[in-house]
């Protein structure tokens, strides 16, 4: 994977897989390096990084397309958190 480069580092997997599957419905082929450890409770440094890598032709549209739709693609932080008003 020499010709490989990050496009984007995470803190979980399924983070990784929502943008990777992003990537590839534009045409862009993608690759998930995860270097989490679960055998601890918690990840630390290096440990708890997975990266989601593209082709280096495919870099800068990757870019491009992850500052331009980046933040609709995950979830906000709070929005896992069950709401308390009713509707």
């Amino acid at each position: 994977m020499a010709d490989w480069e990050i496009v984007e580092t995470f803190g979980t997997e399924e983070q990784a897989a929502v943008v990777a599957g992003f990537l590839e419905a534009e045409g862009i082929a993608t690759a998930i390096e995860s270097q989490l450890f679960h055998q601890e409770p918690v990840s630390f440094g290096m440990l708890g990084q997975v990266h989601v890598k593209v082709r280096a032709e495919d870099l800068e549209r990757a870019r491009q397309l992850l500052e331009a739709h980046g933040e609709s693609l995950l979830p906000a932080e709070d929005e896992d958190e069950p709401s308390d008003r009713a509707d």
